[in-house]
């Protein structure tokens, strides 16, 4: 079966998009929910580490895969939908049979990125600034790679 992962910088939608598919029947998984699948890491090291109380450097931290429970996630028999976006998932882009990108404006994405539930780390208005600023920079990455667009900016139907 088919192996879909859909990405895209923080507040693009793509919660949303796996709880629809979820309550349409389909197997959707959200990558930041699904047990051991990601964690904080010190980028030029792989060491797993807390989330910082304050401003995430992405320069030296990264949120990563964990191959062996990837690699369980998507070796069900059934089509998987992932949504995620890790820091290394260019190097597990093989894994999938579609990659698709959600797409926004610069403007729903601040907006978005300001309504949208706080989480306890990562989400202090530097941090969001930041993810804004490189959200154009990160997007053409993943088209560069070969993802589809999708436009999200409205909600799902």
């Amino acid at each position: 079966m088919r192996k879909i992962l859909i990405t895209g910088s923080s507040g693009v939608g793509k919660t949303s998009v796996i709880k629809e598919l979820a309550r349409r029947g389909f197997t959707a998984i959200d990558g930041d929910n699904e047990q051991g699948l990601s964690r904080l890491e010190i980028k030029a090291t792989g060491e797993p580490v807390d989330w910082p109380e304050e401003f995430v450097d992405w320069s030296y931290y990264s949120w990563n895969w964990q191959e062996p429970v990837l690699k369980k996630v998507l070796g069900r028999a059934e089509t998987v939908f992932l949504g995620a976006f890790n820091g290394n998932q260019p190097d597990y882009y093989h894994l999938f049979d579609k990659i698709i990108v959600l797409t926004i404006t610069p403007e729903e994405h601040r907006r978005r990125m300001y309504i949208r539930p706080r989480r306890s780390a990562n989400d202090d208005p530097e941090n969001i600034e930041e993810r804004i600023k490189k959200y154009p920079i990160l997007l053409q990455r993943m088209l560069d790679a070969g993802a589809v667009p999708i436009d999200s900016s409205g909600t799902p139907a």
